[in-house]
């Protein structure tokens, strides 16, 4: 009788750790990532979502030594475990310093060689770092949802 139920308890633990291993992955929070950078998006009939934009984490130098890569970052969409990976962007992006000094705003607009993807997202996001300075931006992005 004890080895059966010594048998039972360990069935059960190993469940239990593999559940909590398995379900690890998909309870990641990108939005905690160090650097992350969040907003809306509404794609119309592909539809609205919340996204979240983690280029190299801080650690790369973006465009300075990896080509045109940085700026087509996939974003992460939320409900739900969506990518969307852009190919095309009309975006301006805003910066104001903290303390009400003048904001400062420039649009830019890219697209990728040979661009596919028939989804486009109007978006708008906000962030402010710790010194009260606040980046936003907003604007159409065309890419397609995997």
């Amino acid at each position: 009788m004890r080895t059966r139920s010594a048998a039972v308890l360990v069935a059960i633990v190993s469940a239990a750790m593999a559940v909590g291993v398995l379900a690890g992955p998909a309870g990641a929070d990108p939005n905690r990532a160090k650097n992350a950078f969040s907003g809306t998006a509404n794609c119309g009939a592909a539809g609205s979502y919340a996204f979240v934009v983690n280029s190299a984490n801080g650690q790369g130098g973006g465009t300075e030594n990896n080509g045109s890569q940085a700026e087509f970052t996939p974003a992460h969409l939320s409900p739900g475990n969506g990518v969307f990976h852009p190919t095309a962007f009309n975006l301006t992006f805003r910066f104001t310093p903290a303390g009400g000094g003048s904001p400062q705003m420039f649009t830019d607009t890219s697209s990728r060689k040979n661009q596919t993807g028939n989804v486009t997202c109007t978006i708008a996001g906000s962030q402010t770092d710790q010194a009260g300075n606040t980046f936003s931006l907003s604007g159409t992005v065309t890419g397609w949802i995997s």
